[in-house]
């Protein structure tokens, strides 16, 4: 088996456990259902790594994810800049596809203000 189609195995393994990455469901809370699909991609990786824990399944699906996510951002900043539709950013990343059904997982952190509302006072008075 390649290393290619041992991948796309392994990450159409992780989309079928959507307790692992479906942050808005709630077998994404449940312990014991997240350890269960740990197991069934330890499972897979110890294919070809019979060393392989827990920690390395969860690396290996960090990397995967911050490899796609780096991918993602290049698009968007490539839309973003006004380029032109040929300018556009096209992934290289080969299984960039098979990851798509991460897309609308990335939830951004809220933000806090650093001014704190006396400073906002004082400035809006002093204009």
């Amino acid at each position: 088996m390649t290393q290619r189609l041992w991948l796309a195995e392994f990450i159409e393994l992780y989309r079928n456990e959507p307790c692992l990455w479906q942050n808005k469901s709630k077998e994404y809370h449940d312990r014991e259902r997240k350890s269960a699909a740990y197991k069934v991609l330890l499972e897979k990786i110890k294919e070809i790594d019979s060393t392989a824990t827990i920690d390395t399944v969860k690396n290996k699906i960090n990397t995967l994810r911050c490899t796609f996510k780096k991918e993602v951002l290049k698009v968007k900043s490539s839309q973003r800049s006004g380029s032109g539709k040929d300018d556009i950013y096209i992934p290289k990343l080969w299984y960039y596809d098979l990851l798509q059904f991460l897309t609308d997982q990335e939830v951004p952190r809220s933000s806090r203000s650093n001014i704190s509302k006396d400073d906002e006072e004082t400035n809006d008075v002093s204009k």
